[in-house]
């Protein structure tokens, strides 16, 4: 059996800011959906807001943790002799 082919990365990759800004699209696109007239659509759009809000809450926290830490760093840096 032989390995799926890659394809090769375009452009750079994405920052997590960039992370942030698609999810947050993504985010507010599927809750536009919410109010369709046909229950799937709405099943699905409600599954979705539910998947992108845990993964924004955890890039958030992530991002706050990650800022913390720099801070602290640069904190312990300045006191070292």
């Amino acid at each position: 059996m032989s390995s799926p082919k890659r394809r090769p990365r375009r452009g750079r990759p994405g920052s997590l800011d960039d992370l942030k800004r698609e999810l947050w699209g993504a985010l507010r696109a599927a809750a536009a959906l919410l109010d369709s007239e046909h229950a799937d659509v709405r099943l699905r759009a409600a599954h979705a807001v539910s998947q992108c809000s845990a993964t924004y809450r955890a890039l958030l926290a992530d991002a706050e943790t990650d800022q913390r830490l720099t801070e602290l760093e640069k904190i312990a840096g300045e006191r070292r002799p």
